[in-house]
């Protein structure tokens, strides 16, 4: 069991998305210090339209896709790169909003120190990003149960 090395903490990125996929570095240790052999342990995520955003006309999609890798396109969320995907759409004609987002609970200590934020819309639009977690001192079991689910995933 993960040792905390701190208190649980959020983290509020922004996020600009357009038409054209791009990636936005996340580098941790602008918010929070992470020392070596710590991980930051993610307990939720969540994206959001800004309030300063009007509500989108006609339907507007978002894709957004947190990596601890520079990926270059989208990736299955099978893939072991792939920590939360979201997909995000408003509807004006019918005045509606969908979405649909998954995070892995099973690898939520992320030992990389920059993650990156992948994400498109099919207008630009500012969005923000919630992380919150704790930084933790993981335990020899944790190191195997976090290699045991990356390499599981690569099948």
């Amino acid at each position: 069991m993960a040792k905390a090395a701190s208190r649980e903490f959020e983290l509020y990125v922004e996020l600009q998305s357009a038409p054209a996929a791009a990636n936005q570095p996340l580098d941790m240790t602008d918010y929070v210090d992470i020392a070596d052999n710590q991980a930051f342990e993610v307990h939720e995520l969540d994206i959001v339209l800004d309030v300063d955003q009007a509500f989108p006309a006609g339907q507007v999609e978002g894709l957004f896709q947190l990596a601890d890798s520079n990926i270059t396109t989208f990736v299955t969320h099978a893939d072991r790169t792939s920590l939360y995907v979201a997909r995000k759409t408003y509807d004006a004609t019918q005045g509606s909003m969908y979405h649909q987002e998954s995070f892995s609970s099973l690898t939520p200590l992320i030992v990389s120190k920059t993650l990156f934020m992948r994400n498109s819309s099919t207008t630009a639009l500012n969005y923000t990003l919630r992380v919150k977690g704790r930084i933790v001192t993981p335990s020899a079991k944790d190191y195997m149960a976090l290699v045991l689910t990356q390499t599981g995933n690569l099948a």
